[in-house]
Protein backbone atom coordinates (compact mmCIF):
# COMPACT_ATOMS: atom_id res chain seq x y z
CA UNK A 1 0.00 0.00 0.00
CA UNK A 2 1.05 3.57 -0.68
CA UNK A 3 -0.28 6.89 0.62
CA UNK A 4 0.01 9.92 -1.65
CA UNK A 5 0.41 13.19 0.21
CA UNK A 6 1.42 16.72 -0.68
CA UNK A 7 2.24 19.01 2.28
CA UNK A 8 1.30 22.10 0.29
CA UNK A 9 -2.37 21.39 0.98
CA UNK A 10 -1.94 23.24 4.30
CA UNK A 11 -1.90 26.50 2.33
CA UNK A 12 -5.50 25.83 1.33
CA UNK A 13 -7.61 27.15 4.19
CA UNK A 14 -10.94 28.62 3.05
CA UNK A 15 -12.48 30.94 5.60
CA UNK A 16 -16.20 31.00 4.90
CA UNK A 17 -19.23 29.43 3.30
CA UNK A 18 -22.92 30.27 3.31
CA UNK A 19 -25.51 28.30 5.25
CA UNK A 20 -28.62 29.67 3.61
CA UNK A 21 -28.10 33.41 3.91
CA UNK A 22 -25.79 33.14 6.92
CA UNK A 23 -22.02 33.34 6.50
CA UNK A 24 -20.38 30.61 8.60
CA UNK A 25 -16.88 29.21 9.09
CA UNK A 26 -15.72 26.87 6.34
CA UNK A 27 -15.13 23.36 7.72
CA UNK A 28 -12.42 22.25 5.27
CA UNK A 29 -9.32 22.71 7.42
CA UNK A 30 -5.83 21.22 6.87
CA UNK A 31 -5.99 19.20 10.09
CA UNK A 32 -8.47 16.74 8.64
CA UNK A 33 -5.85 15.37 6.23
CA UNK A 34 -2.89 15.75 8.59
CA UNK A 35 -4.59 13.55 11.20
CA UNK A 36 -5.28 10.82 8.63
CA UNK A 37 -1.70 10.83 7.35
CA UNK A 38 -0.30 10.64 10.88
CA UNK A 39 -2.45 7.73 12.02
CA UNK A 40 -1.66 5.71 8.89
CA UNK A 41 2.07 6.40 9.24
CA UNK A 42 1.97 5.19 12.84
CA UNK A 43 0.15 2.00 11.82
CA UNK A 44 2.03 1.12 8.64
CA UNK A 45 5.37 2.92 8.70
CA UNK A 46 7.08 4.69 5.83
CA UNK A 47 4.54 4.30 3.03
CA UNK A 48 3.94 7.98 2.24
CA UNK A 49 5.13 9.36 -1.10
CA UNK A 50 4.83 12.84 -2.57
CA UNK A 51 2.61 13.84 -5.45
CA UNK A 52 4.24 13.79 -8.87
CA UNK A 53 4.00 16.59 -11.38
CA UNK A 54 1.83 16.36 -14.50
CA UNK A 55 1.06 18.56 -17.50
CA UNK A 56 -1.75 20.94 -16.59
CA UNK A 57 -3.36 20.00 -19.88
CA UNK A 58 -4.56 16.81 -18.14
CA UNK A 59 -7.35 18.90 -16.62
CA UNK A 60 -8.91 19.00 -20.08
CA UNK A 61 -9.41 15.23 -19.93
CA UNK A 62 -12.42 16.04 -17.77
CA UNK A 63 -13.25 19.75 -17.56
CA UNK A 64 -14.25 22.28 -20.19
CA UNK A 65 -11.80 24.95 -21.29
CA UNK A 66 -14.32 27.67 -20.38
CA UNK A 67 -14.53 26.46 -16.80
CA UNK A 68 -10.78 25.97 -16.38
CA UNK A 69 -10.07 29.42 -17.75
CA UNK A 70 -12.76 30.99 -15.56
CA UNK A 71 -11.32 29.46 -12.37
CA UNK A 72 -7.79 30.42 -13.34
CA UNK A 73 -8.69 34.02 -14.24
CA UNK A 74 -11.06 34.57 -11.31
CA UNK A 75 -8.28 34.13 -8.74
CA UNK A 76 -6.25 36.89 -10.41
CA UNK A 77 -9.04 39.38 -9.67
CA UNK A 78 -8.91 38.70 -5.92
CA UNK A 79 -6.87 40.25 -3.15
CA UNK A 80 -5.12 38.26 -0.44
CA UNK A 81 -7.68 36.86 2.04
CA UNK A 82 -10.57 37.79 -0.27
CA UNK A 83 -13.12 35.09 -1.15
CA UNK A 84 -15.52 35.13 -4.09
CA UNK A 85 -18.99 33.60 -4.12
CA UNK A 86 -21.33 33.58 -7.13
CA UNK A 87 -23.73 36.51 -7.33
CA UNK A 88 -26.16 34.77 -9.63
CA UNK A 89 -26.48 31.05 -10.34
CA UNK A 90 -26.23 30.22 -14.03
CA UNK A 91 -24.01 33.24 -14.58
CA UNK A 92 -20.83 31.90 -13.03
CA UNK A 93 -19.28 28.43 -13.10
CA UNK A 94 -20.10 27.69 -9.46
CA UNK A 95 -23.38 26.04 -8.46
CA UNK A 96 -23.56 26.93 -4.76
CA UNK A 97 -22.31 29.19 -1.98
CA UNK A 98 -20.28 26.48 -0.25
CA UNK A 99 -17.36 26.73 -2.67
CA UNK A 100 -15.40 29.98 -2.30
CA UNK A 101 -12.78 30.99 -4.82
CA UNK A 102 -9.68 32.66 -3.39
CA UNK A 103 -6.32 33.77 -4.72
CA UNK A 104 -4.75 30.28 -4.61
CA UNK A 105 -7.79 28.08 -5.24
CA UNK A 106 -6.77 26.96 -8.73
CA UNK A 107 -3.29 25.88 -7.66
CA UNK A 108 -4.51 24.14 -4.50
CA UNK A 109 -7.17 22.21 -6.44
CA UNK A 110 -4.54 21.22 -9.01
CA UNK A 111 -2.27 19.91 -6.23
CA UNK A 112 -5.21 17.85 -4.94
CA UNK A 113 -5.76 16.47 -8.43
CA UNK A 114 -2.08 15.59 -8.77
CA UNK A 115 -2.33 13.42 -5.66
CA UNK A 116 -5.04 11.38 -7.37
CA UNK A 117 -3.16 11.25 -10.66
CA UNK A 118 -0.10 10.01 -8.78
CA UNK A 119 -2.27 7.31 -7.25
CA UNK A 120 -3.32 6.25 -10.74
CA UNK A 121 0.31 5.99 -11.88
CA UNK A 122 1.11 3.79 -8.89
CA UNK A 123 -1.70 1.41 -9.81
CA UNK A 124 -0.37 1.18 -13.35
CA UNK A 125 2.99 0.26 -11.80
CA UNK A 126 1.40 -2.64 -9.92
CA UNK A 127 0.24 -1.27 -6.55
CA UNK A 128 -2.88 -3.06 -5.34
CA UNK A 129 -4.03 -0.35 -2.92
CA UNK A 130 -3.33 3.38 -2.92
CA UNK A 131 -4.83 6.06 -0.69
CA UNK A 132 -4.79 9.63 -1.99
CA UNK A 133 -4.83 12.42 0.63
CA UNK A 134 -6.59 14.74 -1.79
CA UNK A 135 -7.75 18.09 -0.49
CA UNK A 136 -9.85 20.02 -1.51
CA UNK A 137 -12.34 17.30 -2.46
CA UNK A 138 -13.46 16.63 -6.02
CA UNK A 139 -16.56 14.50 -6.55
CA UNK A 140 -19.04 17.39 -6.77
CA UNK A 141 -17.10 19.14 -9.56
CA UNK A 142 -18.66 18.61 -12.99
CA UNK A 143 -17.65 19.19 -16.56
CA UNK A 144 -18.08 22.95 -16.33
CA UNK A 145 -18.64 23.88 -12.70
CA UNK A 146 -17.37 23.74 -9.15
CA UNK A 147 -19.56 22.99 -6.15
CA UNK A 148 -19.70 21.23 -2.81
CA UNK A 149 -16.18 22.45 -2.00
CA UNK A 150 -14.91 20.65 -5.13
CA UNK A 151 -13.06 22.35 -7.99
CA UNK A 152 -11.48 19.56 -10.09
CA UNK A 153 -12.93 16.06 -10.12
CA UNK A 154 -10.07 13.96 -8.76
CA UNK A 155 -11.70 10.56 -9.35
CA UNK A 156 -12.63 11.45 -12.92
CA UNK A 157 -9.14 12.74 -13.70
CA UNK A 158 -7.57 9.55 -12.33
CA UNK A 159 -10.02 7.50 -14.41
CA UNK A 160 -9.24 9.28 -17.67
CA UNK A 161 -5.52 9.09 -16.95
CA UNK A 162 -5.73 5.33 -16.52
CA UNK A 163 -7.80 4.98 -19.68
CA UNK A 164 -5.35 6.89 -21.83
CA UNK A 165 -2.91 4.06 -21.15
CA UNK A 166 -5.02 1.34 -22.77
CA UNK A 167 -8.41 -0.33 -23.21
CA UNK A 168 -9.27 -0.04 -19.52
CA UNK A 169 -12.60 -0.39 -17.70
CA UNK A 170 -13.07 1.28 -14.34
CA UNK A 171 -15.66 1.18 -11.56
CA UNK A 172 -16.09 4.29 -9.42
CA UNK A 173 -17.72 3.55 -6.05
CA UNK A 174 -18.57 6.77 -4.22
CA UNK A 175 -18.83 6.23 -0.46
CA UNK A 176 -19.22 9.85 0.67
CA UNK A 177 -22.45 10.92 2.40
CA UNK A 178 -23.23 13.31 -0.46
CA UNK A 179 -23.97 12.13 -3.98
CA UNK A 180 -21.12 12.41 -6.46
CA UNK A 181 -23.10 14.52 -8.92
CA UNK A 182 -20.04 15.75 -10.78
CA UNK A 183 -18.68 12.26 -11.36
CA UNK A 184 -22.10 11.08 -12.50
CA UNK A 185 -22.38 13.88 -15.05
CA UNK A 186 -18.91 13.29 -16.49
CA UNK A 187 -19.48 9.58 -17.19
CA UNK A 188 -23.25 9.54 -17.70
CA UNK A 189 -23.04 8.40 -21.34
CA UNK A 190 -19.92 6.23 -20.98
CA UNK A 191 -20.14 2.43 -20.85
CA UNK A 192 -16.44 1.98 -20.02
CA UNK A 193 -16.94 3.47 -16.55
CA UNK A 194 -19.43 2.09 -14.03
CA UNK A 195 -20.39 4.81 -11.53
CA UNK A 196 -22.08 3.83 -8.27
CA UNK A 197 -22.89 6.19 -5.39
CA UNK A 198 -24.30 5.38 -1.94
CA UNK A 199 -25.48 8.57 -0.29
CA UNK A 200 -28.08 10.56 1.59
CA UNK A 201 -31.42 11.32 -0.04
CA UNK A 202 -30.78 14.20 -2.50
CA UNK A 203 -34.36 15.42 -2.04
CA UNK A 204 -33.24 16.83 1.31
CA UNK A 205 -29.43 16.78 1.11
CA UNK A 206 -26.83 18.31 -1.18
CA UNK A 207 -26.64 18.36 -4.19
CA UNK A 208 -30.48 18.30 -4.27
CA UNK A 209 -30.72 17.99 -8.07
CA UNK A 210 -28.80 14.77 -8.68
CA UNK A 211 -28.24 11.34 -7.17
CA UNK A 212 -31.72 9.90 -7.62
CA UNK A 213 -32.44 6.22 -8.23
CA UNK A 214 -33.95 6.83 -11.67
CA UNK A 215 -30.71 8.36 -13.01
CA UNK A 216 -29.29 5.26 -14.71
CA UNK A 217 -27.11 6.76 -17.45
CA UNK A 218 -27.82 7.86 -21.00
CA UNK A 219 -27.08 6.71 -24.56
CA UNK A 220 -24.18 4.19 -24.49
CA UNK A 221 -23.94 4.64 -20.73
CA UNK A 222 -27.51 3.57 -19.98
CA UNK A 223 -27.36 1.11 -17.11
CA UNK A 224 -23.84 2.12 -16.10
CA UNK A 225 -24.83 4.71 -13.49
CA UNK A 226 -26.34 3.42 -10.24
CA UNK A 227 -27.50 5.52 -7.31
CA UNK A 228 -28.43 4.23 -3.86
CA UNK A 229 -30.08 7.19 -2.06
CA UNK A 230 -30.73 6.19 1.56
CA UNK A 231 -32.97 7.47 4.33
CA UNK A 232 -31.73 9.53 7.25
CA UNK A 233 -30.57 7.76 10.42
CA UNK A 234 -29.76 4.43 8.77
CA UNK A 235 -27.37 2.21 10.72
CA UNK A 236 -24.35 0.25 9.60
CA UNK A 237 -26.31 -2.95 8.99
CA UNK A 238 -28.49 -1.25 6.37
CA UNK A 239 -25.57 0.57 4.78
CA UNK A 240 -23.44 -2.56 4.47
CA UNK A 241 -26.30 -4.50 2.87
CA UNK A 242 -26.51 -1.79 0.21
CA UNK A 243 -22.74 -1.88 -0.20
CA UNK A 244 -23.01 -5.62 -0.84
CA UNK A 245 -25.39 -4.91 -3.73
CA UNK A 246 -22.97 -2.32 -5.12
CA UNK A 247 -20.06 -4.76 -4.93
CA UNK A 248 -22.06 -7.40 -6.81
CA UNK A 249 -22.64 -4.86 -9.59
CA UNK A 250 -18.91 -4.14 -9.70
CA UNK A 251 -18.08 -7.84 -9.75
CA UNK A 252 -20.45 -8.30 -12.70
CA UNK A 253 -18.85 -5.35 -14.53
CA UNK A 254 -15.39 -6.88 -14.00
CA UNK A 255 -13.32 -3.68 -14.12
CA UNK A 256 -9.55 -3.40 -14.33
CA UNK A 257 -9.45 -0.88 -11.46
CA UNK A 258 -11.75 0.45 -8.74
CA UNK A 259 -11.66 4.10 -7.69
CA UNK A 260 -13.35 4.90 -4.37
CA UNK A 261 -14.13 8.54 -3.53
CA UNK A 262 -14.46 8.16 0.23
CA UNK A 263 -15.95 10.38 2.93
CA UNK A 264 -15.89 9.73 6.65
CA UNK A 265 -19.01 11.90 6.95
CA UNK A 266 -21.23 8.80 7.16
CA UNK A 267 -20.16 8.36 10.80
CA UNK A 268 -22.76 8.76 13.54
CA UNK A 269 -20.79 11.56 15.22
CA UNK A 270 -20.56 13.72 12.09
CA UNK A 271 -23.00 16.47 13.05
CA UNK A 272 -23.32 17.77 9.48
CA UNK A 273 -24.88 14.55 8.15
CA UNK A 274 -27.49 12.00 9.18
CA UNK A 275 -26.18 8.43 8.85
CA UNK A 276 -25.41 6.42 11.99
CA UNK A 277 -22.42 4.23 11.12
CA UNK A 278 -20.17 3.25 14.02
CA UNK A 279 -16.40 2.69 14.16
CA UNK A 280 -16.65 -1.06 13.62
CA UNK A 281 -18.81 -0.68 10.52
CA UNK A 282 -15.83 0.74 8.64
CA UNK A 283 -13.71 -2.29 9.44
CA UNK A 284 -16.44 -4.48 7.97
CA UNK A 285 -16.62 -2.13 5.00
CA UNK A 286 -12.91 -2.61 4.41
CA UNK A 287 -13.28 -6.39 4.67
CA UNK A 288 -16.04 -6.35 2.06
CA UNK A 289 -13.98 -4.21 -0.30
CA UNK A 290 -10.99 -6.51 0.11
CA UNK A 291 -12.98 -9.45 -1.28
CA UNK A 292 -12.77 -7.86 -4.72
CA UNK A 293 -9.29 -8.77 -5.92
CA UNK A 294 -8.99 -5.64 -8.06
CA UNK A 295 -6.50 -2.74 -7.61
CA UNK A 296 -8.10 0.06 -5.61
CA UNK A 297 -7.48 3.80 -5.43
CA UNK A 298 -9.18 5.43 -2.43
CA UNK A 299 -9.52 9.20 -2.77
CA UNK A 300 -10.39 11.29 0.28
CA UNK A 301 -13.50 13.41 -0.16
CA UNK A 302 -15.61 14.73 2.72
CA UNK A 303 -15.26 14.35 6.46
CA UNK A 304 -14.22 17.48 8.32
CA UNK A 305 -13.82 16.26 11.90
CA UNK A 306 -10.20 15.20 12.44
CA UNK A 307 -10.95 12.84 15.35
CA UNK A 308 -13.67 11.04 13.41
CA UNK A 309 -11.42 10.82 10.36
CA UNK A 310 -8.69 9.07 12.37
CA UNK A 311 -11.09 6.41 13.67
CA UNK A 312 -12.87 5.86 10.37
CA UNK A 313 -9.74 5.55 8.21
CA UNK A 314 -7.94 3.41 10.81
CA UNK A 315 -10.84 0.96 10.95
CA UNK A 316 -11.30 0.95 7.18
CA UNK A 317 -7.67 -0.02 6.60
CA UNK A 318 -7.81 -2.63 9.37
CA UNK A 319 -10.59 -4.25 7.37
CA UNK A 320 -8.65 -4.02 4.14
CA UNK A 321 -6.11 -6.36 5.75
CA UNK A 322 -3.06 -4.19 5.11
Amino acid sequence: MKIVYDPRHVFYSPKSEFDGFKLIENMDKPGRIESIKEVLQLKYGDIVIGAKDFPRSYLYFVHSSDYINWLKEKQYTLENNQEYFPRMFGYDFCIDTKTPVSKNTFEMAWISAKCSLTGATLMLEGEELVYSCSRPPGHNAGLSYCGGGSYFNNAALATRYLQKNGDIYIAILDLDFYAGNGTQEIFYEDNTVLTISIHGNPSIHYPYVSGFEWEIGGKDGKGYNINFPLKDNINGRVYLRVLEKALLEIEDFDPDFIIIPFGSNTHEKDISTSFKLKDGDYKEMGEMLSYLNIPKLIIQEGGFNSQINEKVISNLFDGLNI
